[in-house]
């Protein structure tokens, strides 16, 4: 084990919350906060990929997670009418409710023994020679062996670390989301083309519901109203006439039912994610574009991994070190791909749809190697 005894874990999202449950069981002492109010029962759905799976599975989570998702095995292609154009088997995955995932971690998290505070974030960090002094916007204070900046895309603990030069860029897509009841047929990944190859995807995310997703090409952010995201979302999928997708537009009865977000990215660099005791993790160290469905993926194998390195003999630098070094190499290739096949889509998308196919793919294939 090494000398890490009480680590604070800035950020409850997927990764947070996954590294709260993960570092509680080893035995450390585990404090989560984060700024939100309290947990989130926002969002649509997410795929938790094979690898996910298995990482989920060494702690003991995978099977919550299959009670409140849904397995799917497949990939299938459709053209704008529903008409199915190809089809591929994949390796195991896991469609969930947001909601539900989010429910899952935090209250193994608890069970482990963390603490986790809504409502609280960071306001200072002083770092001693062993340990980091930490003030809370609450006005209370502590001292921990190590600090886990899971913040997200937009982490301020990642810019009072590591600086202003390292903010999200915009990768020139967004993405319109909308949950709607599950069709019986509806299983696997699903992506419908139109005649130009632009893409609608539908994930099922239980028994009895799914959620559907269009990604928008653009060269600057784009701002859309919040009271008509149903008439714009309807008004970009008129041509698409197949009957899941149909079906699930009709669901769309007013504007709180869509979500959309530009897509903002940012890898860090190596050879290290952590500067002195503060380490990245989740999207905070790499938030992808959404073409892989494996950013939450990544950050739940962050927090696993993490957990190894801190439960080896050694400093919490070489443990550090170690999750660095474990780390960077694999999200890259995974984070790169997934620009790639972003790129492909924005230039030609009906073009490049074979060998966004065969990426998607080969990745999914590289994400079942030692994590």
């Amino acid at each position: 084990m090494s000398d890490v005894k009480r680590v604070l874990i800035v950020g409850c999202g997927i990764g947070g919350a996954t590294a709260a449950y993960t570092l509680a069981r080893i035995g450390l002492s585990v404090h989560c906060v984060d700024i939100a109010p309290k947990s989130s029962a926002a969002g649509t759905g997410i795929c938790l990929l094979h690898n996910t799976l298995r990482a989920l599975r060494a702690v003991e989570l995978d099977g919550h997670c299959l009670e409140s998702g849904l397995l799917f095995e497949r990939f299938r292609q459709f053209d704008a009418a529903g008409n199915q154009t190809a089809v591929n088997p994949t390796p195991p995955g896991i469609g969930i409710r947001r909601p539900d995932l989010a429910h899952t971690l935090e209250s193994a998290a608890i069970a482990a023994g963390a603490t986790i505070e809504f409502g609280v974030t960071v306001t200072e960090l002083e770092e001693r020679a062993n340990h980091v002094e930490v003030t809370f916007s609450n006005g209370s204070r502590g001292e921990y062996d190590i600090v886990v900046a899971a913040d997200g895309t937009y982490s301020k603990t990642r810019r009072k670390v590591f600086g202003p030069d390292f903010e999200p860029e915009f990768v020139g897509q967004s993405g319109w989301r909308f949950s709607a009841p599950r069709q019986p047929d509806h299983d696997g990944f699903f992506l419908f083309r139109n005649n130009k190859g632009v893409a609608v995807g539908a994930i099922p995310t239980a028994q009895d519901t799914c959620y559907l997703f269009f990604l928008e090409g653009s060269q600057q952010h784009l701002h859309m109203p919040d009271d008509q995201l149903d008439t714009l979302l309807r008004e970009r999928l008129a041509e698409y006439s197949a009957p899941l997708v149909r079906a699930a537009l009709d669901q769309v009865t007013g504007p709180e039912r869509v979500l959309f977000r530009p897509f903002d990215v940012r890898l860090m660099p190596g050879p290290w994610w952590h500067r002195g005791r503060v380490v990245l993790l989740g999207d905070a160290a790499h938030a992808p574009t959404p073409q892989l469905t494996s950013g939450g993926g990544l950050a739940i194998e962050d927090a696993v991994v993490l957990a190894e390195c801190l439960s080896a003999p050694g400093t919490a630098m070489d443990a550090l070190e170690a999750y660095s070094r474990r780390r960077i190499p694999r999200v890259k290739r995974v984070w790169e791909a997934s620009r790639q096949l972003s790129q492909w889509e924005r230039d030609d998308p009906l073009g490049n749809a074979e060998k966004s196919a065969a990426l998607l793919l080969d990745t999914y294939r590289f994400l079942g190697e030692p994590m």
